[in-house]
């Protein structure tokens, strides 16, 4: 999860024609829907908490941002930001607040760009990304990724989820469940 509320994509991964602006997006654009706290998907450690407002540093786009690096060696940035809620080098746990969304850089409204790159400074899809951390953005889980998540996060034995399947909500309950637990 990267709202503290409810959130939407407002802009995916991948070539986009944006107001003229036709390059690759190498990010994805979220908006919040009924809280603009950003709260970081993973734990790591913040190597950037920064505003550039220079034009010739090629970042001047993302205005007020965060680079938080996660343990399994990627980097996640968080752009266009109001304000920072950590620092750098802070060290990050999956759910706390690290900052709130915002109209700065080279924006067209109030939008977090979520980025992640590779140790190489590789753009990867950050949905997918995400996904493999069991973390799911602009998507609705499917009975059965939702059955594997709560099966797994709660530890429900096979008959439990047996006899959810049958209970006449339990479909409803378990797909409940599954986006509480993620």
């Amino acid at each position: 999860m990267l709202y503290k509320g409810n959130y939407k994509i407002s802009s995916p991964y991948g070539m986009r024609d944006l107001y003229g602006d036709t390059r690759f997006h190498k990010g994805v654009d979220l908006v919040g829907v009924d809280d603009k706290t950003i709260l970081s998907p993973l734990d790591g450690t913040v190597m950037s908490s920064t505003i550039i407002t220079d034009k010739s540093n090629l970042t001047w786009e993302w205005g007020n941002y965060i680079r938080i690096d996660s343990n399994d060696g990627y980097r996640l940035y968080f752009c266009h930001l109001s304000r920072r809620l950590i620092e750098k080098g802070c060290k990050v746990k999956k759910g706390d607040p690290i900052g709130i969304e915002g109209n700065t850089g080279y924006t067209f409204g109030s939008h977090l760009h979520f980025e992640v790159r590779t140790t190489l400074n590789t753009a990867i899809d950050p949905v997918a990304y995400l996904k493999t951390h069991n973390i799911y953005l602009g998507k609705e889980l499917t009975l059965e990724e939702a059955k594997i998540i709560v099966k797994e996060k709660v530890g429900l034995e096979d008959n439990t989820m047996q006899y959810l399947e049958f209970y006449r909500y339990g479909n409803d309950l378990i797909l409940k469940l599954a986006k509480k637990l993620i």
